[in-house]
């Protein structure tokens, strides 16, 4: 849809880093064992029942695959200055205190995350695009912290 827009500056930032963010998935390397994932996962997606006990929501795009794409989301947004540094270490530290399978115990996670929090920031962001080209939505200072990020990869 973002592609239709023509040379609406916004639209190419954001093309552009589709492509490239699909070149180098393309180009890819070996993948890790596919396993269990939800397929939908951002912040939102995690609730607490009446016990206080975590719950995982909404369930439909549950699937096998690279769990690292479950953490695109956060990591991506992030990345683009839209989730706080204290957030984001906080639960980068608490998933892997809980033994998260998708980025190593220690060290750099940004090996495993770069790919899938790019993909995730160009999503949201030709979201953003194509709303705001069609007035759906007002183009705001998440929409302009995406497109930023689009325009550094």
């Amino acid at each position: 849809r973002v592609a239709r827009l023509g040379t609406d500056q916004r639209a190419v930032t954001v093309l552009r880093a589709g492509r490239s963010t699909e070149r180098d998935l393309a180009a890819g390397g070996p993948q890790p064992a596919g396993a269990l994932v939800h397929g939908d996962w951002h912040l939102g997606q995690l609730g607490r029942d009446a016990a206080g006990r975590w719950l995982l929501l909404d369930l439909d795009d549950l699937g096998v695959g690279d769990q690292a794409w479950d953490l695109g989301r956060p990591a991506g947004f992030w990345a683009a200055g839209l989730l706080d540094d204290a957030s984001w270490t906080t639960f980068l530290a608490a998933y892997r205190a809980a033994g998260g399978p998708a980025v190593p115990s220690d060290g750099d996670p940004w090996p495993r995350l770069d790919l899938p929090a790019r993909a995730e920031v160009v999503v949201a962001a030709a979201r953003a695009v194509h709303r705001a080209h069609h007035g759906a939505e007002e183009w705001d200072d998440t929409a302009e912290a995406l497109l930023v990020a689009c325009a550094r990869m």
